[in-house]
């Protein structure tokens, strides 16, 4: 007698994978990063196939439940830990430093997963970069030699919404979106990022190649009842993840929060629709985060009033309010020696609040 759960089951491997870009030497240092294409930059097979730079793919989901071939969450990764956080941007599982209880680093010895409540606006490793939304899109090839899926990794807001889109619709039509012949392609749309010039970036849609004539016949027919390998997400995508941005690796803010994790919910989209990391990203200086990290803590413990703070910022000719202190980044013209200064000023008030108090 077949094993239930077992015996019927067939696990596909994974080919290869595809990417959105290419890694370029950088003219400001010696690091390499990649740079987004107007084509899929595929492996051999497939380029014998398609071509080497190819803008279009003939592609099928190889089962129905997209939780299993496009995977989407928040990650954050590190250079010695690997994936150190997964969220919905509500709820995530964060790997923690037992002893020190912030995130898991270089340093950690002994670390735990726990849940902790997630908000990608006021996450310093998503506003870093060092966190992404990813998407990990797997599918068969039916046009290439071989059995198995390939996996392309996007963080695009467009690419994400246009893909699930097309995964709703069929399932709406079909009951079902496994074994439907689909073209996947790559192409150019304007953005314009608040503050910023318009652009042109290249993101994926897939165009359903098939009458709808034909789409009661393919429905008819019985999916294949396989097993997608599990999506490739312990490694940070190359494509997404330059090794300069998560080995900053920085400490959290020390959290014991127990939730209970749920499917992921979309954040809202970002400034721009980045596929990639470019050169031109600002990078933000370690020693200035953990600098800025605690003097927000010092102004949060004072009784300080918006105009006090303007107008020892307006003596080094940076305008910042006390708002500016809920931010988790700091503003642009703020240096690490103005902190120190900062927090030097904030230490002396302090003194001369408690020597207010006891004399009070």
């Amino acid at each position: 007698m077949p094993i239930e759960g077992v015996s019927d089951l067939v696990r596909i491997p994974r080919l290869g994978k595809i990417h959105l870009g290419v890694k370029v030497q950088s003219e400001k240092s010696a690091k390499q990063y990649p740079k987004a294409t107007d084509y899929f930059v595929v492996p051999d097979e497939v380029a014998a196939v398609y071509g080497p730079k190819p803008t279009e793919l003939q592609i099928m989901f190889p089962v129905d439940e997209p939780e299993l071939f496009a995977q989407q969450w928040l990650r954050a990764y590190s250079m010695t830990q690997g994936l150190v956080c997964i969220g919905t941007g509500v709820e995530a599982r964060r790997k923690i430093d037992i002893a020190t209880g912030t995130i898991a680093d270089h340093e950690t010895k002994d670390w735990e997963w726990r849940e902790i409540s997630c908000d990608p606006q006021e996450c310093q490793e998503y506003q870093t970069k060092r966190c992404r939304r990813v998407m990990n899109l797997q599918f068969l090839l039916p046009e290439v030699p071989g059995l198995g899926v390939y996996q392309i990794d996007t963080s695009s807001f467009y690419s994400i919404v246009n893909i699930n889109s097309m995964i709703k619709m069929l399932k709406g039509m079909l009951g079902r979106c496994s074994m439907v012949p689909l073209t996947l392609t790559l192409g150019p749309i304007e953005v314009c990022p608040p503050g910023l010039t318009k652009k042109t970036v290249h993101i994926m849609h897939i165009k359903k190649d098939i009458k709808l004539s034909q789409l009661a016949h393919i429905a008819q027919l019985p999916p294949a009842k396989v097993l997608i390998p599990e999506a490739d997400t312990e490694e940070p995508p190359e494509d997404l993840f330059p090794e300069e941005v998560i080995a900053k690796s920085t400490k959290a803010t020390k959290t014991t929060k127990k939730t209970k994790a749920v499917q992921p919910t979309e954040p809202p989209p970002p400034p721009e629709d980045e596929d990639l990391f470019s050169e031109d990203i600002p990078q933000v200086d370690e020693q200035l985060l953990k600098g800025w990290m605690i003097v927000k803590g010092s102004v949060k413990g004072l009784n300080l009033t918006d105009g006090q703070v303007r107008k020892w910022w307006a003596n080094v000719g940076v305008e910042i309010g006390l708002a500016d202190f809920d931010k988790a980044l700091p503003p642009e013209n703020v240096e690490h020696e103005m902190l120190s200064k900062f927090e030097t000023m904030l230490e002396a008030y302090r003194e001369r609040m408690r020597e207010k108090e006891n004399n009070g």
